[in-house]
């Protein structure tokens, strides 16, 4: 293991704060749907850290992955066991070989009309 580098702690607090917000979310409301009172849910507003399973219960209820906002605090050489997406990669192959077909029909088609 490495000789750790200093790295700040996200205020989970703050972020929790701005996206309520910018989302405009009713804590009320949020309150309800992870099954904790009022004072409780406007207490995580302040606090630098919370249970994973707390933000968990919220990244559910609000439909936002809080877990990837952390990590895209942390630097991009740490590792992940998140599989890789190949979706994009597996794209631009398509579109690599559509571009070989179609500058191959442009071409035959200059042939055959003599340009």
């Amino acid at each position: 293991m490495k000789t750790q580098q200093k790295l700040t702690l996200p205020h989970i607090g703050n972020i929790l704060t701005t996206f309520y917000k910018t989302r405009k979310i009713n804590k009320t409301a949020l309150a309800r749907a992870i099954h904790r009172a009022k004072p409780t849910v406007h207490k995580y507003d302040t606090r630098s850290s919370l249970q994973c399973n707390v933000l968990w219960d919220i990244s559910v209820a609000v439909q936002h992955n809080f877990f990837a906002d952390l990590a895209a605090n942390l630097p991009p050489t740490y590792t992940t066991n998140k599989p890789e997406d190949t979706t994009q990669a597996q794209r631009i192959a398509q579109l690599e070989e559509e571009n070989k077909i179609l500058t191959g029909q442009l071409e035959l088609l200059k042939e055959v009309m003599g340009k």
